[in-house]
Parts: C-alpha cells; structure tokens; sequence
C-alpha cells in the first residue's frame, strides 16, 4: 500500500469550509427541515471526498429487520428526465423493480420506499448532467421533479457538480429562490495570502505524510518548491495528489526530488492551463503566470475569475 493510498484525506481550508456547510444543512435535514443546497466546483478540488466524508459520518443501520439509510448519493443520470431521476433514485435505494413503469408510477415506489428507509437526505451527484445534454424543456421538467419532491416529501437535497450546474437554476427561477445561495467549491489562489498560505500547509502536510511513511521529499517550506507545485495543480488538491502519486510510483528508493516531478507532471497533467513545465530548470513560474493560468482554469470550469485578472498566454 502507497504512502498516498493510505491518506487520502487531507482535511484543508477549503475543504473543510465546504464540509461545515454541507454537515449544517445535513443535520437540519435530519431534524426535519426540507432544504435544498447547491455545491459546485471544478474537477479534482474534492467534491467526491466531501461526499464520501458525509456518507461515512451518516451510515446506513437496521433496526428492527429494516434497512435505514438516512442520507442517500443519487448519481445523476445523465439525459435527466421525469422517468430517468426516479430511477436513478430507486438505484440508489438498491430497488431494481421498476420495469416498465410510468414516470408517476415510479416516483410513486421511489417515495414509498424512502418512506421505509427512513431517508431524509438526499445528495444529488453529477448535477452538470442537467446542462451538457437533452432539451432545455426535458431539462426544466426534471429540475422542477426535483423541486417538488423536495417539498412534498419534505426532503433536504444536496445538489454537486461542476460549476456549469447552476444553470439548472439559472434554468427554473423557483428551484432557485427555493434553495440555499450556490456554495462554490473552489481551488486556491497563489495570489491571494491567506488562500496561498492554506495551499501550502496542505503542502507540507501532504509531504509530511511521505516523510512519516520513510520517504525523502523536497522542503514544503520552500517558497519556490511551493510555486512550482501550485504551478502544476493550480489549487486543486486532487490534482495535487495526483502529481505526488505519479511521483511516488516514479521515485526510486523511496526520494522525489523536482526532476521525478518534472516528469510525473509531464505525464499526468494534460491541462495546458500553463503552457511549460513548471519543474523545468531555472527560475520557479512568476506569480502573474500562475495567476492567468489559474483564471484559465477557472474560465473552462465556468467559474468567475478573481476580480482584476485577466487571462492571458501563460508562458515565460
């Protein structure tokens, strides 16, 4: 077993500000209240170890010979109907029983059986789903089945996915006045201090790790070996340990220096967000360099730019 496999979970700002989030709207849910809260970033910031981290803290139990699952992760389909979303929620209630019903027949068995499981919370995954495909009208008619179960179930919807998912509210003004303000899961901004100063105590804490499992790393505590590490996952944590894990399975007797992740990088990172090795010889990439590729990253994930920048080609 690796020394990343074994911690996953590197419990960071960002992180855990999203997971205080959606642990206050999980437990309002279970006291009863009907809430819906949208969360949305790009990929690899962490959506699915938030999820993953709910679902663990909220585990399914049977009592009295019956299966309870309180809180459910529905994978959203991916052309999002009247008929599909039902289905997909009898799935993941584990029913397989639906056949050929109607839309109505089957949200009818998918209510009853939540009746059962005791389920108050359900975490709609995936939501992007409701924009990349099928007509708009398709797309509206599931957004308002999700509205509606809500209420008349008096159920509490977590909705994840990347950023292009708010136009599922943009989309239908009522699911939108109905939810809670969109929660944006976003990566780390190098240029902004405090967000740079979380970005590399995750660093050191991720380096930490290797050196407690007997590995050699470069100093986390080095500025410039930090710039060059932002450089290649631009505050995206899971790109983060993506590039290590490349690493690690680079390395020999068990040492990453900067030349394993210059090729860990060149094999594993495929954005082009910056347009250069950040872990090529000479001078670390400039700070206004990882700025426009951080705004280019956030430009493909439909995310709005910090305010000021622009981006621009980001070569030296």
């Amino acid at each position: 077993m690796t020394a990343l496999v074994k911690h996953e979970l590197i419990e960071h700002a960002l992180f855990v500000q999203a997971l205080q989030r959606i642990e206050a709207v999980v437990a309002r849910g279970l006291a009863g209240e009907s809430l819906i809260l949208p969360i949305f970033g790009p990929t690899r910031v962490g959506k699915t170890e938030l999820i993953k981290t709910v679902m663990v803290d909220h585990p399914d139990s049977v009592v009295d010979g019956i299966k309870r699952m309180p809180v459910i992760r529905v994978v959203t389909p991916v052309n999002p109907t009247r008929r599909s979303l039902p289905v997909a929620l009898l799935e993941a209630l584990g029913s397989r029983r639906y056949g050929r019903s109607s839309a109505e027949e089957l949200t009818r068995m998918a209510c009853e059986l939540l009746k059962v499981t005791g389920t108050r919370v359900l975490i709609f995954d995936e939501m992007q789903h409701f924009a990349e495909r099928g007509s708009v009208t398709a797309a509206r008619e599931a957004a308002d089945w999700l509205k509606v179960l809500a209420e008349e179930m008096n159920l509490t919807l977590i909705l994840t996915g990347l950023p292009i998912a708010k136009e599922v509210l943009t989309r239908n003004e009522q699911l939108r006045d109905r939810a809670e303000a969109v929660h944006e899961f976003r990566p780390y901004n190098w240029n902004h201090a405090e967000e740079q100063l979380e970005f590399r105590k995750a660093l050191v804490s991720l380096m930490e790790v290797f050196i407690d499992a007997g590995w050699e790393v470069p100093d986390a505590s080095d500025i410039a070996f930090s710039q060059r590490v932002y450089g290649s996952c631009l505050g995206r944590v899971g790109m983060l340990f993506k590039l290590f894990n490349a690493a690690e399975q680079l390395a020999k007797s068990k040492r990453i220096t900067e030349k394993t992740l210059f090729k860990a990088h060149a094999e594993t990172v495929g954005t082009g967000f910056l347009q250069f090795n950040p872990f090529e010889q000479g001078n670390p990439p400039a700070e206004s360099l990882l700025g426009q590729g951080f705004v280019r990253m956030l430009e493909e994930a439909h995310m709005a730019p910090p305010s000021g920048v622009r981006s621009r080609s980001a070569r030296p």
